[in-house]
């Protein structure tokens, strides 16, 4: 019985996890090539940041990566927005650059731009 409860458990949680995962994937299309359209997309990514920071009172850090509630909550966030360009650009971001709160929006304008490019051509 135990086994066919551990069974049903890790099914579950592996499909849970695969349409997560499915989700979590950049639609590169979705991404305009404008810096400014970008910049615009940053701005409203770091606000989910904040937000999600305020949420789970996680003011020590600036960088929010290791923290669960945090990331957790923000990924939620964008996977249940109607913005198909912030989901994209939310994903495409570098893990290390997606959960900060204080970041260089240069760097990570050029980042998701790069990737773009790349996988477009």
């Amino acid at each position: 019985m135990r086994h066919i409860l551990f069974g049903g458990v890790l099914a579950a949680s592996v499909l849970f996890g695969a349409s997560a995962w499915a989700q979590d994937e950049v639609n590169w299309m979705a991404l305009p090539e404008d810096r400014a359209a970008l910049a615009e997309l940053d701005n409203e990514q770091s606000r989910a940041v904040r937000a999600a920071v305020r949420y789970c009172e996680a003011f020590l850090r600036s960088s929010h990566q290791g923290n669960p509630c945090v990331f957790t909550d923000v990924d939620r966030a964008m996977r249940r927005t109607d913005n198909a360009a912030l989901r994209a650009y939310h994903f495409a971001l570098p893990r290390t650059l997606r959960y900060q709160e204080i970041r260089n929006q240069g760097l990570a304008i050029d980042r998701v731009l790069q990737q773009r490019n790349k996988r477009l051509q």
